[in-house]
């Protein structure tokens, strides 16, 4: 392990100052520390003294190794990009979105090119037990997830271009998902024709193992449906004021006296052009948080994804826009919201 960290002395302190520009730039502009480098720089050592640890690394292809280097101050560079485009008024979310979208590509297919060049090792790759214990099927293994990650890749990149962010929000994580588990499928399969050609071993099955694995994929399938598909918000009508709860964002309360305008729209939000999140929450099941597009400019919006129409506040001469989960419940609110204010 020494060895390797003297012959990449060189990698090891470019790479840690790539991920320390960030820090330096934000403290030159003066937008506030970026503590983030230090945690990103902590991740990256912590990276290469597991890799390089591992003693069947020390035959590693370099160009493998490369991308322990050089994978974390990509994501360093990304956050930094992200953070500047953040904190700068000027920016718009189909840029950060798209910037996000492309970096994170940028990302799967750098190191899906780097993934066929992989050796086999137990910190590195793919690293399913009937791979780690043969090596044809750990290559043929690589080959394939090299090919999937850099699909997976552009199909990223694709997402911060997509016109319709619905489509976007679905193809983005099914993307990272495939990736993430096409490889072990196929190198599952790939197992079973070396048992029934005879060119491979059975595995014995560790039981704690299996149990183990098939709670944590049920986790992250769980989570992913969680995110995509949960959320809330309810609308308490008071004496002075109604306030919107959601435990997805920021609660909003709005004083009638304040309300300048009200207006039921049928159809939702038509000829409202191209719309994006400016910063908030967003999944299939609701919008919401601070968002901008042709018709209103930049305004606030909760609302369910599942009903179409919807509320016009003009309050203070800002937009609120509101419904319920559907057309019933919307319509309740404009007629409580009118009633409250005249």
């Amino acid at each position: 392990m020494r060895k390797i960290f003297e012959e990449n002395k060189g990698k090891l302190l470019l790479s840690s100052l790539i991920i320390f520009l960030p820090f330096l730039f934000s403290v030159a502009a003066g937008k506030g520390i970026f503590y983030q480098s230090f945690f990103l720089l902590l991740i990256h050592w912590l990276c290469l003294l597991i890799t390089l640890k591992d003693r069947k690394n020390s035959g590693q292809s370099r160009k493998a190794l490369g991308m322990v280097f050089w994978l974390v101050p990509m994501l360093a560079m990304l956050r930094g990009a992200l953070f500047f485009l953040m904190r700068d008024d000027t920016a718009g979310y189909s840029v950060m979105s798209a910037a996000m979208c492309f970096g994170i590509g940028l990302v799967f297919v750098f190191t899906g090119n780097y993934l066929p060049k992989v050796r086999q090792n137990s910190t590195l790759g793919i690293k399913v037990k009937w791979a780690l214990e043969n090596e044809e099927n750990w290559n043929a293994t690589h080959r394939f997830a090299g090919r999937v990650w850099v699909i997976a890749g552009f199909v990223c990149m694709a997402c911060g271009l997509l016109p319709r962010r619905g489509l976007s929000m679905v193809l983005f994580p099914a993307a990272i998902l495939l990736a993430a588990f096409l490889p072990c499928v196929y190198s599952w399969n790939y197992y079973g024709k070396q048992l029934k050609s005879g060119t491979a071993d059975r595995i014995r099955k560790n039981p704690k193992a299996v149990i183990f694995s098939g709670i944590l994929m049920a986790a992250v399938f769980a989570f992913v449906l969680w995110v995509l598909f949960t959320g809330n918000m309810e609308i308490i009508f008071e004496e002075q004021s109604f306030t919107i709860e959601t435990k997805n964002w920021t609660d909003l309360t709005v004083r009638y006296q304040d309300i300048e305008e009200v207006v039921y729209e049928s159809d939702g939000l038509s000829g409202g052009g191209s719309e994006v999140r400016t910063n908030g929450f967003g999944n299939l099941r609701m919008s919401l948080g601070a968002f901008s597009n042709d018709r209103y400019g930049a305004y606030t919006r909760y609302t369910f994804t599942s009903c179409d129409a919807c509320v016009e506040l003009t309050v203070n001469g800002k937009i609120i826009v509101v419904n319920g989960a559907d057309e019933e419940a919307t319509k309740r609110i404009y007629d409580t919201v009118k009633r409250k204010i005249e």
